[in-house]
């Protein structure tokens, strides 16, 4: 029986840890192929073993008791620690392997880091890669994340990093919604304008441009609102797209759109010449881990500058 061979201390932890991490009992049972009924044993004789519980179940979610993250934690902790060994005694022998957890805001990631994922798996088939897209900043001590690639500047003495490339700014409309709406001739227009924003980056609702005052080049500031803000920027890449309002976006981000029309730049002469820079972080620790090495090395000989 399935439960019979996922006896033993390690593998309940293993079953605990996938329960949190999915959500739920029964989407731990299948992505361990158990039974939900087998599952909800293993975390029963845990708390029964502990003397405590360790979740609060309901119909709808779980919430993990002060005892269950502390469990849960720990636990990450000695199946990282195995995982660690393990792929040691094989990088030993020479064997680029293990799992690696990689982490992009999300249209990095879609754009210019997922289309490379297949040829790197291919290049190093001993590597597991869980490959991670959000447009919140992951830690990468506390959430497990072996290498990130991230935007903007790098201020953390914590971590490593390698600069990939700086990609320009623009901002850019539909056809559609200029037709509708009108183009903007000036920056101080955009306060009669619909424009999108992200929700979680307050910085974003200003936008830099550059005048020109007597010869002297300044800068301008000009503070943005509309009637929709998204949570990551693919999805203010699509509304843009969709004509719903004028948008702020990297060039990695929407130079296909603008080549084919779908989107058009605006206000360029004002344009401030600003550029994103993108890099691949990692953990500052030693040793660094072989497969954390090859995937950084990797993306930085194919997303460097030259290459780009």
């Amino acid at each position: 029986m399935k439960e019979m061979r996922m006896a033993g201390r390690l593998s309940e932890i293993e079953v605990f840890v996938k329960v949190v991490e999915t959500g739920s009992f029964s989407a731990a049972a299948q992505a361990l192929r158990l039974s939900p009924s087998a599952v909800s044993k293993i975390v029963a004789r845990i708390e029964a073993r502990l003397g405590l519980p360790l979740a609060i179940r309901s119909t709808r979610k779980l919430r993990l008791t002060p005892e269950g993250e502390d469990y849960v934690a720990r636990g990450r902790q000695v199946l990282e620690g195995i995982e660690k060994l393990e792929t040691g005694v094989r990088e030993s022998a020479g064997r680029i392997a293990g799992r690696l957890r990689v982490s992009c805001n999300v249209p990095f990631g879609m754009h210019r880091v997922a289309p490379l994922i297949p040829e790197f798996l291919a290049a190093y088939p001993g590597v597991e890669v869980d490959f991670l897209l959000s447009d919140t900043t992951a830690d990468l001590i506390r959430d497990g994340i072996d290498v990130a690639v991230r935007t903007g500047i790098m201020a953390d003495s914590t971590i490593r990093a390698r600069r990939l490339l700086s990609s320009a700014r623009h901002v850019v409309a539909s056809p559609d919604y200029l037709k509708r709406m009108g183009r903007p001739d000036v920056p101080q227009d955009l306060a009669r304008h619909n424009c999108l924003t992200l929700a979680f980056h307050p910085g974003y609702a200003r936008w830099p441009f550059r005048l020109d005052q007597n010869g002297t080049p300044i800068r301008l500031d000009v503070a943005v609102r509309g009637n929709l803000s998204l949570d990551n920027g693919e999805s203010l890449r699509d509304f843009a797209r969709r004509g719903a309002g004028i948008a702020r976006l990297s060039e990695f981000h929407v130079g296909s759109d603008m080549r084919d029309g779908t989107l058009v730049p605006i206000l360029q002469d004002f344009n401030p010449g600003d550029t994103e820079p993108v890099w691949v972080i990692y953990a500052d620790q030693s040793p660094v881990a072989a497969r954390v090495r090859a995937m950084v090395d990797f993306l930085a000989d194919r997303l460097s500058e030259e290459n780009s």
